[in-house]
């Protein structure tokens, strides 16, 4: 963390609202993407983020630097993923539709295909990887936070933040491989949600 954003920090615990403003705002699209990720629905990532966002205003004198204030931010966010995961039913569909695609001058087959992937591999995290597994991978693939940022934000030892890492990609990758998980079906539904096999 650095003297400019301690500066801004302690101003926002002071009372300066144009500070606070400007520290929300600057973490409110990683804090969105995050939950987005961790979601793979646009209303519920932002309700998520709203609601990390109100409980960072009202816990900032609980603030003590000992992270980055970013890092802070998405161990709250977390929680909030958490208890909200809790109340969820247990498998919910993506809908291919909601996938965003960068916009390319390629091929509309590959952009197709590419959403195809993007579907499966956002299904098969939010549906199939243990929710142990699931917001350590999000925080380092997807977000691409440091390991240090990761074991603050969950509250785990450098070590065993890396064995997390690990196992969490070992068992995404066993699962395109060994499973009968396929993006390819009617309605891209899963073999998960009772569609038979092609």
């Amino acid at each position: 963390m650095n003297n400019a954003e301690i500066a801004l920090i302690e101003r926002a615990k002071n009372g300066d609202r144009q500070a606070l403003d400007e520290l929300l705002f600057r973490e409110q699209r990683f804090i969105f993407n995050l939950m987005y990720q961790l979601t793979g629905d646009e209303a519920t990532a932002d309700d998520l983020t709203q609601d990390a966002l109100i409980s960072a205003y009202r816990k900032l004198g609980s603030f003590r630097y000992e992270a980055s204030f970013r890092t802070w931010l998405s161990k709250i966010g977390l929680n909030l993923f958490r208890q909200k995961i809790r109340r969820r039913p247990p498998h919910v569909s993506i809908c291919l539709e909601e996938i965003r695609v960068p916009s390319s001058d390629e091929a509309p087959e590959r952009i197709v295909i590419r959403r195809e992937l993007q579907w499966c591999i956002l299904h098969s995290l939010q549906q199939h990887l243990p929710k142990k597994y699931r917001g350590v991978l999000v925080l380092r693939d997807l977000q691409n936070l440091s390991y240090k940022d990761i074991s603050e934000i969950l509250g785990l030892s450098m070590s065993d933040t890396k064995t997390r890492i690990h196992r969490a990609r070992q068992i995404l990758r066993n699962h395109f491989i060994n499973s009968k998980c396929k993006a390819f079906v009617k309605d891209y539904r899963c073999l998960c949600e009772g569609i038979m096999e092609l």
